[in-house]
């Protein structure tokens, strides 16, 4: 066998071999993670005729808000702070800190329902009378074992507070078509957002 660099042919096999084993990997982990989130996308816009991603509105004070989604549902508008996270969640409405407990770590992170009433303010700032609500809501893969507050749910129990919708024209949305055309105006992609 011949020698490249000091080293015998094999071991460049093994490296090789080595490197395709790791790109297949991290391909089907990134796979499955897109596919993760497409399945959330799908329950999120089940309730809505229409939605707006990822966008920032003003706030009325001459800032911007970013908000995760804004849904046009059969109540009305609703803003959904998305959570993706893995393992026991501890929360509450007045709980600074909210913990999550994993299965390989453990973090905090800001109670995020001031947040959320911010944003449900900046849309409600732009929807006039038009109902307006908010939730947190987390993906599967987080648990409440303690109870959880009233605005926030997890995605298995989304369709039970919001019913999935028809994405017909006309009926409830077409009440609403002036708001919602005034908020798609208003609202611009978020260049930080993923």
């Amino acid at each position: 066998m011949k020698n490249v660099f000091g080293l015998p042919a094999w071991v460049w096999v093994l490296f090789a071999l080595g490197a395709v084993g790791a790109a297949v990997y991290f391909v089907l982990q990134w796979l499955r993670q897109r596919r993760a989130r497409l399945a959330i996308d799908n329950v999120i816009s089940s309730v809505a005729y229409d939605e707006l991603r990822n966008v920032l509105l003003p706030t009325g004070t001459g800032d911007q808000i970013h908000l995760n989604y804004l849904l046009l549902t059969q109540r009305g508008l609703l803003v959904i702070d998305l959570f993706d996270v893995m393992g026991v969640v501890f929360a509450g409405d007045k709980m600074g800190q909210w913990s999550v407990f994993g299965p390989k770590r453990h973090f905090t992170f800001a109670n995020p329902l001031p947040m959320l009433e911010e944003r449900v303010m900046a849309v409600k700032h732009l929807a006039g009378d038009t109902p307006v609500e908010g939730r947190v809501v987390f993906s599967m893969r987080g648990d409440f074992p303690k109870g959880r507050p009233a605005t926030v749910l997890r995605l298995d129990a989304l369709q039970d507070e919001f019913p999935p919708v028809e994405r017909s024209p006309g009926g409830v949305a077409a009440a609403f078509a002036p708001v919602w055309d005034r908020l798609k105006q208003a609202a611009q992609p978020n260049p930080l957002a993923r």
